[in-house]
């Protein structure tokens, strides 16, 4: 078996284009000629790299088959998630070409050589989460390129309370989604501060030159506590240790699921779990709490039962009980 580092030369060789001989290759190596042919016999047969050897010496066919290889099953399963990640390009140029590159790397896999695009349609297909928000792919697109080339862009946007719409400099730091809509994690120029913008309300993206001594500002992640996006995280802020008891049905949808992070999953039995997580707010938990009915009883924290019988009151008065 060839050594890892004369596999990583052969190929680092191989990628340049040009055609190699193997006594060149064994001078440059500092090993025999037999070594460098077990080298390419190896990238040829267990890691199917399109080379050929001929008379003149060792060549690469195909470069773009060898860097994108599908070599395991986990490379077929990024390949179908690929697929439908795409399906957003419909039949674009940019698309059609990411197609082409995909279904080369496809066919390097034995088990795949006959396989095209519409295949992986029939066999993969991800439904749309209930609820979720349309995306406006536009400006989608605006805000990740903005955010790739750390640029000031302006927004036209509208807050859901109001009617009507405002401007708004930022310096876009990253797209989030929870609960089924995307929103934009971005520093206010004008507040200087970090804020929230959801991005089914931004109508417009519009890139602005920077201001003078511009600071590229630090993101700092607040969400990582939050089980969704209204109440982030501050420093120095209360973080409650959350443990809701699952029952039935639930209890075994629950062994499947992962809702946060920090989840941790307690099984008391079959039909019967406790799911901790570790949060720093409860309002959105409680809205939680209630999909699951009388399947979910709150363990802790009190704060967070208060909420739950709070709402329940509500919720009969409404029905006049």
């Amino acid at each position: 078996m060839p050594k890892p580092r004369h596999i990583q030369f052969i190929s680092s060789a191989l990628r340049d284009g040009r055609t190699w001989k193997a006594e060149e290759l064994a001078e440059k190596m500092e090993c025999s000629e037999r070594t460098v042919r077990r080298g390419m016999d190896s990238l040829r047969d267990d890691l199917r790299w399109p080379s050929a050897a001929g008379k003149s010496g060792f060549v690469l066919r195909d470069p773009s088959r060898a860097e994108t290889r599908i070599t395991d099953d986990r490379d077929v399963a990024a390949l179908a998630m690929a697929h439908e990640a795409l399906r957003v390009l419909g039949w674009s140029d940019l698309g059609l070409r990411i197609r082409e590159e995909l279904m080369k790397a496809g066919r390097s896999l034995a088990d795949l050589g006959t396989l095209k695009w519409d295949d992986l349609g029939k066999a993969v297909q991800q439904r749309m989460p209930s609820g979720q928000t349309a995306l406006n792919h536009e400006i989608y697109g605006k805000l990740t390129l903005a955010i790739l080339q750390e640029q000031i862009v302006e927004i036209r946007y509208r807050k859901l309370e109001e009617d009507y719409t405002f401007l708004r400099r930022v310096f876009p730091q990253k797209l989030i989604c929870r609960d089924c809509c995307w929103y934009l994690i971005a520093w206010d120029l004008k507040s200087e501060e970090q804020k929230t913008y959801t991005l089914p309300r931004i109508t417009r993206v519009t890139v602005q030159p920077r201001p003078k001594r511009f600071v590229v500002p630090e993101f700092d992640d607040r969400y990582q506590h939050a089980f969704g996006i209204w109440t982030p995280y501050e420093p120095g802020g209360t973080l409650y240790d959350i443990c809701v008891e699952l029952t039935g049905y639930w209890a075994r949808i629950a062994k499947e699921r992962q809702w946060h992070p920090s989840q941790r999953l307690e099984e008391l039995a079959p039909d019967q779990v406790r799911v901790h997580f570790q949060l720093s707010e409860l309002v959105e938990v409680k809205s939680w709490v209630l999909t699951f009915g009388g399947a979910a009883t709150v363990i802790a924290p009190d704060e967070l039962r208060d909420l739950v019988l709070e709402e329940l009151a509500e919720m009969r008065h409404n029905y006049g009980s």
